[in-house]
């Protein structure tokens, strides 16, 4: 008997795993089905019950966004898309295969959706995920014209242009359209991109799209708009004497040559900090009451409730228990955190949510189910040595 090779075993370990793991995320889309069953909303116009998200997000550590997304995306699946799901239970698709099935049958009839739903499953998982949503997209189209032209002219309604946040000092602007609107941008830039290469142009074809693109709306060094934006950089990086990191509002870390760029034609408002990174002020004060606040703000940046991140100029200073009778009105911030409308509301809604603030910056949070989770605020620098 021949002895099996290692790469051919490696494959094999590789093919079970795979049916595990659908088996697994099948699994658990009819937990979260069943959990979002023994959650009913508890009042008219949510699909969720207040708190039930917030549960989730916490035992997951993941976003509340992330956590709605995924009960409602259970619901969905349980209800409308059986057949998916038991092919996802044996191994048949994988989950990314059942997400893309839950998009494109969106907003047809439940026949319909059933219909694309065995059409596409009866010649099986296909070579690629592309061709599998490719042949979802044929399918609903075949199925329901009429609501594949209402989703192209809804598209169209949500065009937008929005940024994604990347890492060590850079962003995506993504822009949405109409596809054979992205294909005439991109052909124009491209064009341009060619155009623009000079006999001692290091530049490759991608940077130059790229700059294209910005001389084209700002025009060369950013003349044709004033941004506003909000840099924290310690005052011995802008004038030169050290090279520490600074931060970009709702970015996060920039490197000190970015910070002295953007504090050339900035406006610079004076916040101090401890040797820690603690915030101790924030001026100007424009009432009375700002500067507390605004080290508060400073202080939190994003909303507390754990896995929302709401940043600080969205959301209000909330105190964190009730000022006893009699007793002078005293400001500590181990007293006061932010919280974004959604969970201010949710905290009003909802019994059971506990929370506290042993010390300024750091909460503790007690679910209803007894999920105990605590959020440090993030400093501003590292402490100093």
């Amino acid at each position: 008997m021949h002895e099996t090779k290692p790469e051919t075993r490696a494959i094999a370990s590789i093919h079970i795993a795979e049916k595990q793991q659908a088996y697994w995320a099948a699994a658990q889309i009819r937990d979260f089905a069943k959990y979002a069953e023994c959650m009913p909303p508890g009042r008219p116009g949510i699909k969720l019950a207040d708190g039930a998200p917030e549960e989730v997000a916490a035992t997951l550590h993941t976003s509340i966004r992330i956590a709605t997304q995924r009960i409602l995306e259970a619901e969905y699946i349980v209800r409308r898309l059986p057949a998916t799901l038991d092919a996802l239970e044996k191994g048949t698709i994988d989950l990314a295969r059942v997400r893309a099935t839950c998009q494109i049958t969106k907003g047809l009839s439940d026949e319909d959706a059933l219909a694309v739903e065995n059409s596409v499953l009866a010649h099986g998982p296909h070579a690629t995920y592309q061709e599998y949503r490719r042949a979802l997209r044929r399918q609903a189209m075949k199925a329901d014209p009429e609501s594949a032209e209402r989703k192209r002219k809804q598209k169209e309604e949500l065009r937008d242009v929005v940024t994604r946040k990347g890492e060590d000092g850079s962003a995506k602007l993504v822009a949405t359209m109409l596809a054979g609107e992205v294909e005439a941008t991109y052909n124009v830039l491209n064009h341009l991109a060619h155009q623009s290469k000079t006999p001692d142009d290091t530049r490759t074809l991608a940077q130059r799209r790229a700059d294209v693109l910005l001389d084209l709306l700002v025009g060369n060094d950013m003349e044709r708009v004033q941004a506003h934006i909000n840099v924290t950089v310690p005052l011995t990086t802008l004038i030169g004497l050290n090279n520490k990191p600074g931060e970009l509002s709702e970015y996060g870390p920039i490197t000190a040559e970015q910070c002295r760029e953007l504090a050339k034609n900035g406006v610079l408002r004076r916040i101090i900090t401890d040797d820690f990174g603690n915030v101790l002020e924030a001026s100007p004060r424009r009432y009375a009451s700002d500067g507390f606040a605004d080290r508060i703000r400073m202080r939190d940046r994003t909303c507390r409730q754990p896995g929302c991140r709401v940043p600080a100029r969205k959301c209000t200073v909330q105190r964190t228990s009730k000022k006893k009778a009699g007793r002078r009105r005293r400001f500590r911030e181990r007293d006061y955190f932010l919280l974004c409308k959604r969970h201010r509301l949710m905290y009003e809604r909802t019994k059971g949510w506990m929370l506290t603030q042993p010390e300024s910056g750091r909460m503790v949070f007690m679910t209803p189910t007894g999920q105990v989770r605590q959020i440090v605020a993030e400093r501003y620098e590292e402490p100093a040595a």
